[in-house]
């Protein structure tokens, strides 16, 4: 009987834990900034560049860092920012977070990504006091089919990387190029050996929605259009461990395009995402 061989890819997958990142020492706390490195692994690895690392892992890494970061239990995060400065190199990491406006009732903790020296990310969240508003609580995002009755095909499949494979998903009957109707889920943790709140893992799952629903043909000889920024305002906290992404592609005369998503989980909607596209070809030859 012949022995199936394995693939070298197959065999580095196999050899990493099942987690995004490894802690390389445990974090540090100097001044009130709290230091830590860490290493990506290959379930971290991004769509466009095998070396580079995918931005939903790292904006993952991110708000688990800002969440361990001297929590006020009366206070929540109600938004996200991240703006991307420079190529997400794969490899060893260091992420240094730190308190910008302390307070009470209104906070901003800003974490901060560096690659090969140089600063890549910058995340910052607002973190806000907590109030009994239960009986006014509304929204007016309409609804995402439940997951139980979709039963397309992950579109995140035809895409190629570590980050992507981890994955699984499935799309609802009205998903379309440009209108993105998917659940997305995850069983690797963002760090080894740490459990994977709620809030990180549903968070590490939405920059995917640029990539959920392209316009144009992401291959090499179409379009490059890849995301300079993400920001999600979140009105509720979410929970569970399936992200589901209502998402719709807008691209300018110009090669600037938007990513405007409403995420969910079970539950329902819970937050808005934006992310600014720079949409150009991919270079010839």
């Amino acid at each position: 009987m012949t022995t199936p061989q394995i693939s070298p890819r197959e065999e580095a997958v196999a050899a990493e834990p099942s987690a995004y990142f490894v802690r390389l020492g445990e974090p540090v706390v100097d001044d009130g900034v709290r230091h830590t490195r860490v290493r990506s692994t290959v379930h971290a690895q991004g769509a466009w560049r095998a070396e580079e690392m995918h931005m939903a892992a790292v904006s993952g890494l991110l708000v688990h860092e800002i969440v361990q970061h001297e929590p006020t239990p009366q206070l929540r995060i109600a938004r996200l920012s991240y703006d991307i400065l420079g190529t997400l190199w794969a490899g060893e990491l260091e992420v240094r977070t730190r308190t910008v406006r302390p307070g009470r009732t209104i906070e901003l903790v800003e974490s901060e990504l560096t690659a090969r020296g140089r600063a890549v990310v910058v995340a910052r969240a607002w973190r806000l006091a907590t109030t009994d508003t239960a009986g006014h609580a509304q929204h007016t995002d309409a609804p995402l089919t439940p997951r139980a009755d979709c039963a397309g095909q992950n579109p995140l499949d035809s895409w190629d990387g570590g980050f992507l494979r981890s994955l699984r998903g499935v799309a609802a009957d009205d998903h379309a190029p440009g209108r993105g109707r998917v659940w997305l889920s995850t069983d690797v943790e963002m760090v080894e050996g740490e459990p994977t709140e709620d809030l990180t893992r549903l968070i590490g799952l939405a920059d995917t929605a640029n990539g959920i629903a392209p316009v144009l043909d992401p291959a090499p000889g179409g379009w490059f259009f890849p995301n300079v920024d993400l920001q999600i305002h979140l009105f509720r906290a979410p929970s569970g461990s399936w992200l589901g992404v209502s998402s719709q592609v807008s691209v300018g005369a110009d090669g600037v395009g938007l990513t405007s998503s409403v995420l969910h989980d079970e539950a329902g909607p819970f937050a808005h995402a934006e992310q600014t596209l720079t949409v150009r070809p991919w270079p010839r030859g």
